[in-house]
Parts: C-alpha cells; sequence; structure tokens
C-alpha cells in the first residue's frame, strides 16, 4: 500500500547528519535546516531495514529506480547517498523517492525537489531532498520506537532521578523519573502520556530546569516513557551535569 502525505508549511530541507569526504562540491545546499530536528537512520538503512528507491527520468523512455541510502529524515525532506557514474537530478529537479519498511509501513512515495547535490567519493553523490508534502505524523516517532531512527549525538548516562514535568498545551504537572540522560537530552517515565512537538520544562528537586521538545512518548507498563530533546544546547549540557551529579 502505497502512502502520500499532506501538504507541508515548512520550508527547510534537510542536510546530511554526519559528515563525509567530499571530493567535489556540485552545489553548496540551499538552506541551513536549523529550525526543524533532523533524525539520523541508525546503523545505516541495511541494518535498520529500511529500503528506499530514487525515481529518475533519463528520456522519453521513461523513468527508472536507483538504489539510494536514507542518511537523516525530518518532516519536510531528507538527505541520501546512491551509487552513480553522473548526479542524478540538479537543484529544483522533481522527481519521487519511495521508502519501503519504515515504521513497518509497506510503502510510502513522496514528491520530492532535489534541493543540493555533491560528490561525496568515486561514482558517489549525496543529495537533499525537500518533500513537497509531509510524511505521515507517525512516521518519525514510530521509526524512533522501533530503533531505525535517533538524535541520539551525544553519549546517554543510566540515572534515576526524581523530575517534575511541567507541559503548557495540554496542561501537564506531574512527578516522574529520569533513565537515562545525554548533553541533547533524556528519557524520562512519568505517569503522563506527553505531547510529542510540545515544548515543556524538566525541574530537578533542586531546581535546576532545562526545557525541551518531546520528540517520541509511548506506554512503558502502567508509565508512558518519553524523549525530550533540549532545546538550548548550553541549557543541556547544566542539566544533564546536575543530573549526572544526584547519582
Amino acid at each position: 500500500m502505497s502512502t502520500f502525505a499532506s501538504p507541508i508549511s515548512a520550508s527547510h530541507p534537510s542536510s546530511p547528519a554526519g559528515s563525509v569526504n567530499v571530493e567535489r562540491s556540485l552545489q553548496a545546499p540551499v538552506e541551513d535546516d536549523r529550525y526543524e530536528p533532523r533524525f539520523r537512520v541508525v546503523a545505516g538503512d541495511q541494518a535498520s531495514g529500511i529500503e528506499c528507491h530514487l525515481s529518475v527520468r533519463l528520456n522519453a523512455a521513461g523513468d527508472f529506480r536507483v538504489p539510494c541510502q536514507l542518511l537523516d529524515l525530518n518532516s519536510s525532506g531528507c538527505a541520501i547517498r546512491y551509487r552513480h557514474p553522473r548526479p542524478l537530478g540538479t537543484s529544483s529537479t522533481s522527481t519521487v523517492l519511495e521508502m519501503n519498511n519504515l515504521a513497518n509501513s509497506d510503502s510510502v512515495q513522496l514528491l520530492v525537489r532535489v534541493c543540493w547535490v555533491r560528490q561525496a567519493g568515486i561514482d558517489q553523490y549525496e543529495c537533499g531532498l525537500y518533500f513537497r508534502r509531509s510524511l505521515p505524523d507517525t512516521l518519525i516517532p514510530d521509526g524512533i520506537r522501533a530503533g531505525q531512527l535517533s538524535r541520539r549525538v551525544a553519549k546517554r548516562a543510566s540515572v534515576d532521578a526524581a523530575v517534575t514535568v511541567r507541559q503548557s498545551q495540554p496542561r501537564i504537572h506531574a512527578a516522574g523519573r529520569i533513565v537515562s540522560v545525554s548533553h541533547s537530552g533524556a528519557q524520562i517515565v512519568s505517569p503522563s502520556e506527553l505531547t510529542i512537538g510540545e515544548k515543556l520544562m524538566l525541574q530537578l528537586d533542586d531546581k535546576q530546569a532545562a526545557v525541551g521538545v518531546t520528540v517520541w512518548s509511548s506506554r512503558h507498563g502502567d508509565q508512558f516513557a518519553s524523549g525530550i530533546a533540549f532545546i538550548q544546547a548550553g541549557m543541556g549540557r547544566q542539566f544533564h551535569d546536575a543530573v549526572v551529579g544526584l547519582d
């Protein structure tokens, strides 16, 4: 079953999550996606089970499908890598990206526009794609829960610390436990299911606090486990050090 998603409001293309040895730059990214979190594919798409193909029109004979590796993803775009003797498409080229087995979905087909292309090796290219229609709302959270996607870029420490969770919309004021923390985020367990995409505050008993955004939330027995991404790096580091210091 194929899925086409609904229109989007964001206009920031994604760029690769990690750096690569670029031999020759064909075109610089048109924008820096600083406003929407990117999620990297864990251990590459072969290990994750995600399959991707890019449809490319060469001539009047029609399209052919090129296997590609998904590097990172957000609701408005992604970055891919593929092998080919020459770059497939230039800036503003429109085509179709097909993803299979992401969050156990059969097939997701997306109309995309090529935003940038660069060479990453011999007969190897990377490009950033902008989705003309957004991903289904549950696809990224489900991919995180399935272990296929992650924002985890910092070493994570297992802890057990009391925390107060304050969310404005909808209003939540609940006691919980921090079970792991890094400079970029934390995993908490609380009696309330947090709203994905909403800002909240995590506050320790000593009043040390950090503001973050919920990126996933799922039932964990009679409680809910949630992943929080800190909004400010400096505040995240201070909060991390305060939590680790409690152990």
